[in-house]
């Protein structure tokens, strides 16, 4: 048996460990495999550790198999990142997935049920609310029309266990869920108080990474103290050239709506997290601000994206692998993706689709010309 978690580990935490171990009590002899996002995440920045780091963590604390979840779709909405991984657990026929959430389970059902029976209305009501954000609207939209609405729903985990459901319900997907609850910490909190089970409090405090290293897994803490990445100042530098020198267009990228390339232009002013502090607005937020320009940056166009999405999946890439583990119980409908060898037999689109990775390690590693599959290779435990 095969269950797959869909994963960031930004960094790997005991929050983590707690939910593979909760697997692990309910079915002692499964596989479970981490569909993880590499180099950069949904939320629109590069991993605090590079993908290498952060499977050798995995499978030291756990996880038997770890696939990467396309850099394109690390950098889009809940949605898309939520329907592409779950065509990748469905391309490797996984018998469960495994999600954190914040509430019962029976709740979140219940409210995705209203929310796929409601999809056109909800729809309408956004184009009719232009100004607000998307988020605001499905909650306003939701406050008016569900009946059990509860603040609590639109906490992080629940709103991304609610895509995985979405997208299980309308790609057909035979896979079962297997929800754990949260312990211990809001998901997005920064307190150090919350350190040992919120990856956003490990990022916020890496400063004073030696205060807590018993708060955190070992090996996350000993990568952190050696081999952070902090890249994101980066990113401005390359937008302010595009944007500014370049005049590059917005039109067909990924996430990008009128206007927003006149905002970008507005924030230039202090460093990175000044200028998401100076364009935010009540309709868009810092982490799909982050999104756009990462797309901008790759050239990630919309269409691409719509393609992929609606194709079977070609190729999954593995990252890494216990030696235990049998590579052949995932590779079902798809190919297994790790070498130069295997990259050259893609087709032209899924060459492309991996290529991506290779831009996004560059990008990361500017002092060397990285590709992916040479310079990271695949690990085994």
């Amino acid at each position: 048996m095969n269950i797959a978690i869909v994963c960031e580990y930004n960094p790997f935490h005991f929050g983590h460990l707690y939910q593979i171990e909760q697997i692990k009590n309910i079915f002692p002899k499964a596989n479970i495999i981490a569909v993880m996002s590499g180099n950069v995440v949904q939320r629109g920045e590069f991993s605090i550790l590079d993908k290498l780091y952060k499977t050798k963590i995995a499978l030291e604390y756990g996880i038997d198999c770890v696939i990467e979840i396309p850099s394109v779709f690390s950098l889009q909405s809940a949605e898309n990142f939520s329907r592409y991984a779950i065509k990748i657990i469905d391309a490797i026929k996984c018998d469960y997935i495994s999600f954190g959430i914040e509430s019962e389970i029976e709740d979140l059902i219940s409210y995705k049920d209203f929310i796929l029976e409601n999809e056109d209305e909800i729809v309408n009501y956004i184009i009719s609310n232009k100004n607000n954000s998307y988020n605001k609207n499905v909650i306003d939209y939701s406050k008016k029309n569900y009946s059990n609405y509860s603040e609590e729903i639109f906490k992080s985990n629940n709103i991304l266990a609610l895509e995985y459901m979405k997208a299980l319900n309308k790609l057909k997907s035979n896979c079962k869920i297997l929800p754990v609850k949260r312990v211990n910490s809001d998901y997005n909190s920064d307190s150090i108080e919350n350190i040992s089970y919120s990856a956003s409090s490990i990022r916020y405090n890496l400063s004073s990474l030696d205060n807590f290293k018993d708060n955190v897994p070992h090996l996350t803490y000993h990568y952190l103290k050696n081999y952070p990445i902090i890249s994101n100042q980066k990113i401005l530098d390359i937008l302010s050239y595009k944007l500014l020198v370049k005049n590059s267009e917005f039109y067909d990228i990924t996430g990008f709506e009128n206007g927003l390339d006149n905002l970008l232009v507005k924030g230039f002013d202090g460093g990175y997290d000044e200028f998401f502090e100076n364009i935010k607005n009540k309709k868009y937020s810092k982490n799909r601000l982050k999104r756009l320009i990462f797309n901008y940056i790759l050239d990630i166009n919309k269409n691409f994206i719509d393609d992929i999405l609606s194709e079977d999946i070609e190729a999954i890439r593995l990252l890494g692998f216990k030696k235990n583990f049998d590579l052949s119980s995932i590779n079902k409908i798809c190919k297994i993706c790790s070498l130069n060898r295997d990259f050259l037999k893609l087709s032209d689109k899924y060459k492309k689709l991996f290529e991506y990775d290779i831009k996004v390690s560059r990008l990361l590693y500017s002092t060397k010309m990285v590709n992916d599959f040479y310079d990271f290779p695949l690990i085994k435990k």
